[in-house]
């Protein structure tokens, strides 16, 4: 009887360990995929994630291979950030995000996409 309670204790603590690293909002996919090369502009950069995020202190930045800002805001809602980029010339472009989940765990990331080929 002692065995089988150890191993549940242990099962239980494996489950809450795992449930824990799901509570972040991690990127899940974007659109245009991350490392991808799409033939033209795509009007906007969608960012999926596995949580829902707090509005107010997410974002994300859309930056071309100078450097220059190239998005021109978000929205939220639910666990999808949308930012405009409208129409966007032949090149390199790199999207860094920083988002906190509602249930207040931070992550950002960055990835890269190409327009043109």
């Amino acid at each position: 009887m002692c065995k089988f309670r150890t191993v549940m204790m242990a099962l239980a603590f494996l489950i809450s360990c795992s449930a824990q690293v799901d509570a972040h909002a991690m990127l899940d996919h974007a659109s245009p995929a991350v490392g991808s090369t799409v033939g033209s502009s795509p009007g906007q950069v969608t960012l999926y994630f596995t949580q829902q995020l707090e509005p107010k202190f997410s974002g994300a930045e859309v930056r071309n291979a100078a450097g220059a800002r190239v998005d021109r805001g978000k929205s939220i809602s639910g666990n999808v950030m949308r930012l405009s980029v409208g129409s966007l010339p032949a090149g390199r472009y790199s999207v860094t995000w920083h988002v906190l989940s509602v249930d207040t765990h931070t992550t950002q990331g960055s990835f890269g996409f190409q327009v043109g080929r």
